[in-house]
């Protein structure tokens, strides 16, 4: 497969998009679940936003949306997530979508699910990252499932520096033997790139000749040269792959770390859900 690589400005995402540096007025109805974890050994408040007029009969179900650092340190994810599915499905170019974020009663139980264990452990039974993609797999998404009108083969997920650490390794971690990915497509944005998820990577190219999953990956131009490297390293490496069902985009925007969260979101979202109904 072929990759292209876009460089631009983030005033410039925000003006084509139509809004500013702010999250958009959401839509639908929003409610804080807690939800505990028997294999983290912690309790997580759900942010929960279900779309207008939303259908818990619905026969085919709604897409859902996993928000990773929904609050931290000010940034907003969830809200921007949340305000971009509100403005773009309500003109119809996005479908509605249920998000969720996952958030924390403290600043540091982040680092704990979404850092992969050092070393990696082929057999994933390791604590950090191991442990947080088994509690999604095993509980969390089992439980909204049940609860809500989810649509399996339409469940993305979204994250920021750890958080799209994360998000690269739930979409490296697909084992074919084992069935459909957890996610059909992620969102990585501005995040580091180190051994470890170049190591996931040739992991999967052993077990596997594909990658069924859509990846839109970013970076902000402003957080240097290193991580530029990185970056295009692993995008090349995977598309020199061949992997027939990989979707993969990205794009160098012109701001830094914090500044990448809005137009990698709705980049990202575009992307993933701006060819549905």
């Amino acid at each position: 497969m072929q990759r292209t690589l876009r460089v631009c400005s983030a005033l410039t995402l925000l003006l084509l998009g139509g809004c500013d540096d702010g999250p958009l007025p959401a839509t639908g109805t929003q409610r804080v679940e807690d939800f505990d974890s028997e294999i983290v050994g912690d309790r997580y408040l759900l942010r929960v936003r279900l779309p207008p007029g939303y259908d818990p009969d619905a026969p085919e179900g709604y897409p859902l949306a996993i928000q990773l650092d929904p609050t931290f340190v000010g940034l907003e994810q969830y809200a921007i997530t949340v305000g971009l599915i509100s403005d773009r499905a309500s003109r119809g170019e996005w479908p509605e979508v249920i998000v969720v974020g996952v958030d924390y009663d403290g600043p540091t139980q982040r680092d704990r699910d979404y850092r992969p264990p050092d070393p990696p452990d082929p057999a994933f039974t390791g604590e950090g990252a191991d442990r947080f993609y088994r509690m999604l797999a095993e509980e969390l998404i089992p439980q909204l499932e049940a609860d809500y009108a989810i649509d399996p083969a339409r469940r993305i997920l979204l994250g920021h520096s750890n958080g799209g650490i994360f998000a690269w390794y739930a979409a490296l971690r697909h084992d074919p033997n084992v069935g459909p990915p957890l996610f059909s497509g992620v969102v990585a944005a501005d995040n580091g790139y180190g051994e470890e998820l170049f190591t996931y990577e040739r992991w999967h190219a052993e077990r596997a000749d594909d990658l069924p999953v859509a990846i839109f990956a970013t970076r902000a131009v402003y957080n240097g040269a290193r991580q530029k490297v990185t970056f295009e390293a692993m995008l090349d490496r995977l598309a020199g792959r061949g992997f027939a069902s990989l979707k993969l985009d990205s794009l160098a925007i012109e701001t830094d770390h914090a500044g990448a969260v809005q137009p990698s979101y709705e980049q990202g979202l575009e992307f993933l859900l701006g060819g549905e109904p």
